[in-house]
C-alpha cells in the first residue's frame, strides 16, 4: 500500500502557464517504491519541453497505455531514448511501433496488479485503466474512458476490493448518469483531456467537494 503519491500532469489540453501542450495526455506518477508513466502524449518535443520546465526525471521505471490512439502513444518515442528497453503495460494491439522506439510492450489481457500496488482492469474494448492502492484508497488514472470512465473505475474497484479516492483523466464527454455513478464510488473527480467542459462544469456545480480542476503542469 502506497503512503505518498504524486501526480505530475505532463501534457492536458488544457494548456499550464510556461509549458507546451496539444490535444493528449501523459501524466508521471511517482512514490517511495517505483515512478512511472501513464500515456505518453502526442509529440515528443512536448513531453521533453515540459519534463524540463517542471524540473521532473522522466527516467521512470516503466510505464502503461491506456489503449492505441496517437495522442496517448506518440511521445513513447522519446520515452524509448531516455530508457531503453522499459516496460510498457500495453492492452491487446499492434506493439511493433512501440519495439522500434526501443521499449519492451507488455500485453496485459486481464486484470492483474502489474507492479506492487498497481492494477490494471485488464482490457475492456481494449482500453485499460490503472488503480494504485493507497492508505486513502484507489487512485484512478484514466486515458479516454471509451468503454465508460465509470465501468472501468468499478472494475478496479472490484478487482482491488477498496473504494476509489481519485479518479483522474479523459472522461469522453460522458453522459450525467456516468458520473452521478462515478460519484458514488469516488471521493475526488479530475476530469481532463477529452473530458469536455460541460462535463467539467457539471462535476464542478454539482460535486462542488469533490471537483478537481486539472491542466497542464497540475501537481497532485
Amino acid at each position: 500500500m502506497i503512503d505518498h503519491l504524486k501526480l505530475t500532469v505532463l501534457d492536458d489540453n488544457e494548456p499550464g502557464r510556461g509549458l507546451l501542450n496539444e490535444w493528449g495526455w501523459c501524466i508521471l506518477v511517482e512514490s517511495d517504491k517505483w515512478s512511472f508513466l501513464f500515456d505518453a502524449d502526442t509529440d515528443p518535443k512536448v513531453l521533453a519541453y515540459n519534463a524540463e520546465a517542471l524540473g521532473v526525471e522522466l527516467k521512470v521505471d516503466f510505464a502503461v497505455l491506456s489503449h492505441w490512439h496517437g495522442d496517448h502513444y506518440g511521445g513513447f518515442r522519446y520515452i524509448g531514448e531516455l530508457n531503453p528497453r522499459l516496460k510498457v503495460y500495453v492492452p491487446p494491439g499492434s506493439s511493433s511501433t512501440l519495439r522500434r522506439w526501443g521499449l519492451e510492450p507488455l500485453e496485459v489481457t486481464k486484470p492483474l496488479e502489474i507492479e506492487e500496488d498497481v492494477w490494471s482492469s485488464g482490457p475492456i474494448n481494449n482500453e485499460q485503466a490503472i488503480g494504485i492502492k493507497t492508505a486513502r484508497g484507489l487512485v484512478v488514472i484514466v486515458g479516454c474512458s471509451h468503454p465508460g470512465v465509470d465501468v472501468l473505475t468499478r472494475k478496479l474497484v472490484r478487482e482491488v476490493g477498496c473504494r476509489a479516492y481519485v479518479v483522474i483523466g479523459g472522461f469522453h464527454t460522458p453522459r450525467e448518469e456516468r458520473i452521478e455513478r462515478l460519484a458514488e464510488i469516488s471521493d475526488i473527480i479530475c476530469p481532463a483531456h477529452c473530458s469536455g467542459r460541460r462535463t467539467k462544469e457539471y462535476v464542478r456545480k454539482r460535486h462542488p467537494r469533490k471537483y478537481c480542476e486539472v491542466r497542464t503542469g497540475s501537481s497532485l
